[in-house]
Order: structure tokens, then sequence, then C-alpha cells
């Protein structure tokens, strides 16, 4: 408690002091596709892809569509691709899961695998039609 309240002193010393403004950023994230995030979403069925899945929100956005992250199995920035093979839908909690869990190297190697199969077996069956998609 004593850790807590003095990170909230420390806070309520600047907060006015920086109320209101800005920082100046130069930003230089990679080039998005946006087929490939619709594609996902599309495959995903209204789902979290990871197979472990522990439950997924049952609210929706404003908009009725489930509460999904694409997310890319390998970051971009690391030689990944904006492909659908490389990419995967999650819940909120698998997402951080992936990003800040204390398993993420091996949940990472599995939505990995998972990605390439799904997006295999959607090549596969691309001629037979899918009733159900996250996002039109």
């Amino acid at each position: 408690m004593v850790a807590y309240r003095r990170l909230v002193a420390k806070v309520e010393e600047r907060e006015w002091s920086v109320h209101g403004q800005r920082r100046e950023a130069t930003s230089r994230d990679p080039v998005r596709l946006p087929a490939a995030r619709q594609a996902v979403l599309l495959r995903c069925l209204g789902r979290c892809e990871n197979p472990k899945c522990g439950g997924q929100p049952l609210d929706v956005t404003d908009e009725g569509q489930p509460i999904l992250e694409v997310d890319h199995v390998q970051r971009i920035t690391e030689r990944g691709r904006d492909h659908p093979s490389q990419m995967i839908a999650l819940c909120p909690n698998c997402h951080a899961m992936k990003e800040r869990g204390r398993n993420r190297k091996i949940l990472q190697a599995a939505l990995a695998n998972t990605a390439k199969r799904q997006h295999a077996l959607w090549v596969k069956s691309s001629t037979t039609s899918h009733a159900t998609s996250c996002e039109s």
C-alpha cells in the first residue's frame, strides 16, 4: 500500500503540469494490407483461433462484431509477413498471453502452426462456401 500511495503522490505532483499537453512523435510503422486482416477475420468465423483459448468475451463491438484482435505471429519488424498465413485472430486475453505471458514463446510457436494450418485449409477449400464470417 505504501508503494501505491507513493506512485499516486507522484502522479498528483505532475498531473496538472502536463494536463492537455501532447508529445511530438514521428512514426515508422510498417505498411499494413487491409485485405490480409479481413481474410483472417473471415477465416476465424468469429472465434479466437487459439486452440487452447480459455474463453472469449461474450460481448461484441458497437457494430455487433466479435471482440477479436488480428495479430502477426511473427512481427513484421522481425521479418514477418503481412499475410494471412502468418496472422491470427485472438481474443484480448489470448493476445495478452501471446505478447506478455510467461509461456509466450510456446504459445507463439503453437499459434504460428495454427495460422499456417488454417490458411492452408481455407486456400484448399476456397471453392466451397463458408457461410459464417466474423466480418463482411
